[in-house]
């Protein structure tokens, strides 16, 4: 395809791929130099690749990474036709199942998810995986594997904030085996992990949202976070699994997932929920996993009942949360009271939580900073501290309530209850 002929000065300008404004596409693969990266670059259904890029009075050039970046992260060298979405989602849950050893909802699960990191930058937020096990050499195994599958793939046994924002723009897939990992971390994945929030960082503004494997151990996790997945045990059989086998699938699947990315950006971007019918979950989740294999029915029907499980521990989890527990004790007070006292409001939240299980109590004060937290003001008068149900803490706490999923009855003649 020859080179659209350039006008005089043009814009150099350096990236790790984009979409143009005309529906060209460049990514970033890698070239004959080993030190080396190049571009496709895709329009109208044909392809170039060379070491930059002439379109639109614009100079494209691949960034220069260093030779242990570019021997950390994986990249196709090629986009070749990937064929049928049910032979190549097929190909990839039968690597899992044989060399990871996951029975078939779980094989599902992970293909659902490597697929979905072909798109970070279409969905409304990449979903972020938990792997939690006793076997971190297991887990380190299935690493290795996903190393070959997801796009950008990087393995990681440590990661920084700094490190954090300086890979997430490259649209990479992070792998990371580190249990401890900071929870400073983890609270900044959950509040960049969206299309179109941007981080300042190393004198730039970026985007960061990306897909995120983290191995936990026996770490709990927290119902807001994201995927679970629970490792079971490893087989004793499992087949070898060496880097000449590991280069091999790389070389067979890296190219057919980037053709599968190219040919159905547009339409992983504005996948409809409606496509999903009634059977399979609504959540946010569940949404971004279906258009990350277009809705492919056989992945689809293996993962929903998983899905409708972990959605449904989430539930239980939730139910021992604190935040939640006080807006469900606050739920009928703030319909038929004027007020609610915060020591009280302590002692009922503290009761609610012991029917489920909980141990941890709660102060009246901790009760007070929580309630701030919501945005909920409350102020001292004779009898001491005291939440007033104005319309104003009313409609929050309904938002609250809103936002936590909570399944709380509507109360009869509530004009705030009547929307839900």
């Amino acid at each position: 395809m020859a080179n659209v002929p350039l006008q005089a000065n043009p814009r150099i300008v350096t990236t790790v791929g984009e979409t143009l404004a005309d529906g060209s596409v460049l990514e970033l693969v890698t070239s004959a130099s080993p030190s080396r990266l190049a571009l496709l670059f895709r329009r109208a259904g044909k392809k170039q690749i060379a070491a930059q890029i002439e379109h639109s009075r614009c100079i494209y050039q691949p960034p220069n990474f260093d030779g242990a970046m570019l021997r950390a992260i994986r990249l196709p060298h090629d986009a070749k036709n990937y064929g049928s979405t049910g032979k190549l989602f097929r190909r990839m849950r039968a690597l899992f199942e044989r060399y990871a050893g996951l029975p078939q909802p779980e094989s599902a699960l992970m293909t659902a998810w490597s697929a979905s990191s072909w798109f970070p930058d279409c969905l409304s937020s990449p979903p972020m995986l938990l792997i939690s096990g006793p076997d971190m050499g297991h887990a380190v195994r299935l690493f290795r594997l996903l190393h070959c599958l997801c796009r950008r793939p990087v393995l990681l046994g440590d990661l920084s904030r700094s490190a954090f924002l300086a890979l997430a723009p490259l649209g990479a897939t992070l792998l990371i085996n580190q249990p401890d990992l900071s929870p400073k971390i983890r609270a900044l994945w959950s509040t960049t992990n969206y299309r179109g929030v941007h981080v300042f960082g190393n004198r730039s503004v970026s985007s960061v949202a990306s897909s995120k494997a983290i191995f936990l151990g026996m770490t709990r996790t927290r119902e807001d976070e994201g995927l679970h997945l629970a490792l079971p045990p490893a087989p004793c059989d499992l087949p070898p699994l060496d880097e000449s086998q590991l280069e091999k699938i790389a070389e067979e699947l890296q190219p057919r997932f980037l053709d599968y990315r190219l040919r159905n950006l547009d339409e992983v971007r504005n996948f409809s929920p409606s496509k999903l019918g009634s059977t399979f979950g609504g959540s946010e989740v569940a949404r971004n996993l279906a258009a990350g294999v277009l809705g492919e029915a056989e992945i689809l029907e293996s993962i929903a009942p998983l899905l409708r499980r972990l959605e449904q521990d989430k539930i239980a989890q939730r139910g021992c949360d604190v935040h939640s527990a006080m807006i469900e004790v606050m739920w009928t007070p703030s319909h038929a009271d004027r007020e609610l006292g915060i020591s009280h409001l302590a002692e009922l939240t503290n009761a609610l939580l012991r029917s489920r299980g909980e141990i941890l109590e709660y102060g009246a004060v901790e009760i007070g900073w929580k309630l701030k937290s919501f945005g909920l003001r409350h102020h001292r008068n004779g009898r001491g501290m005291v939440l007033q149900f104005s319309h104003e803490n009313r409609l929050l706490v309904h938002q609250v309530a809103a936002r936590l999923s909570l399944n709380l009855h509507p109360v009869p003649n509530c004009a705030l209850c009547s929307p839900q």
